[in-house]
């Protein structure tokens, strides 16, 4: 008490502020110098995006067309969508691309006529920040690139990886990286014992980044996938277990492979997660086969398994083809599927998961 008047401590007020929206945090700024600084220390931050995650991550989505101005908007928990506000540069530009999400900040990739250069921005969408990454051009004989973007837990740092090879089932070639925190590019020395080819998009799972391999038109499959520590900097390929691996995701802070299931006489979805520990012939890494979903008719259009986009709130999600609503959910634990009426010819694709964040990208 203070001249009869009840006062928090400090540390409760903290814990209560790490609690809320950004847009009301943007606001609280005002109140005094002391929460304008507490907000923008690393502390604040972490703790602010801890509960951001776990309260009400939201999943992004994406509307385009070849004339028309990209729009991004998220549904929450909830099942609303709204439009994630835009800064001038990005209002201005048209026909850009959602390369990655992590811890509130999303890399774009904005098409251009050259083709030979690569222009990317990385927005925060909370706090209405944007950085535009210098442009970076790669030889002309690499006619083929993959973009990811990832954290790195070590160094407290975000990443731009672009992998090159000279055609859509050539061997990797080539790799440049750019660092959030010195704000330029480098050329990644390419150590690999064997040659592999690139197929997905990357998904980055505790500093981490992994790709699937491209199946070689000489064998039937190939039971392989690239990783690249984000720390080191080190590419590593890795054993996984003879499936037809259909789509990487993030499932409880560990890499997932969704696989099509041949044992069943129906379409199927089996869904593998690796462990940290020695595997089976001694290898870091092994792999639990978590569940295989029963058959559904939504699963019947084998289309629908390269639908399928990422885990949400411990669900799978699909945009199967060809719907009038077309976003389809799957409880892996009762095996549960439901609709929600976002067409895809209204918004696109599903692209990841999103959680409002206050990290800062402006240099």
């Amino acid at each position: 008490m203070a001249d009869g008047i009840p006062i928090l401590p400090d540390d409760m007020i903290q814990n209560i502020l790490e609690r809320l929206p950004v847009k009301s945090l943007m606001r609280f700024q005002c109140v005094c110098r002391q929460w304008r600084i507490l907000f923008k220390t690393q502390y604040f931050i972490t703790n602010h995006l801890h509960h951001s995650n776990h309260q009400n991550p939201c999943l992004l989505l994406q509307r385009y067309g070849i004339d028309n101005p990209s729009n991004f908007y998220c549904l929450d928990s909830e099942m609303q969508v709204s439009e994630l506000q835009k800064p001038p540069l990005l209002n201005s530009l048209k026909r850009g691309e959602i390369i990655g999400s992590s811890n509130g900040l999303l890399c774009v990739e904005i098409n251009k006529h050259d083709p030979y250069y690569h222009l990317l921005l990385v927005w925060n969408p909370a706090i209405r920040e944007v950085r535009r990454v210098p442009e970076t051009k790669f030889h002309e004989d690499y006619r083929n690139y993959l973009i990811g973007f990832g954290f790195c837990p070590i160094t407290n740092d975000y990443k731009i990886v672009i992998t090159y090879s000279s055609g859509l089932y050539a061997d990797l070639s080539a790799v440049k990286v750019y660092s959030l925190s010195t704000g330029a590019w480098r050329e990644v020395e390419l150590r690999l014992n064997d040659t592999v080819r690139l197929n997905s998009r990357s998904v980055t799972v505790n500093g981490v980044m992994f790709w699937l391999v491209l199946k070689r038109f000489e064998e039937y499959t190939e039971n392989r996938i690239v990783s690249f520590d984000l720390e080191a900097e080190e590419f590593t390929v890795i054993t996984i277990p003879e499936l037809q691996p259909i789509k990487l995701t993030v499932y409880e802070e560990k890499l997932v492979i969704f696989s099509e299931n041949k044992n069943s006489e129906h379409s199927a979805i089996d869904m593998w997660v690796m462990e940290e520990g020695v595997g089976a012939s001694g290898e870091r890494w092994g792999w639990t086969k978590k569940y295989t979903s029963s058959p559904n008719p939504c699963l019947l259009n084998p289309t629908c398994f390269l639908n399928l986009t990422t885990i949400w709130r411990n669900e799978i999600v699909f945009c199967p083809p060809g719907e009038e609503e077309s976003t389809v959910l799957l409880n892996p634990t009762t095996g549960e599927m439901k609709k929600f009426a976002i067409s895809k010819c209204d918004y696109g694709y599903c692209r990841s998961n999103y959680a409002e964040s206050l990290v800062r990208v402006e240099e």
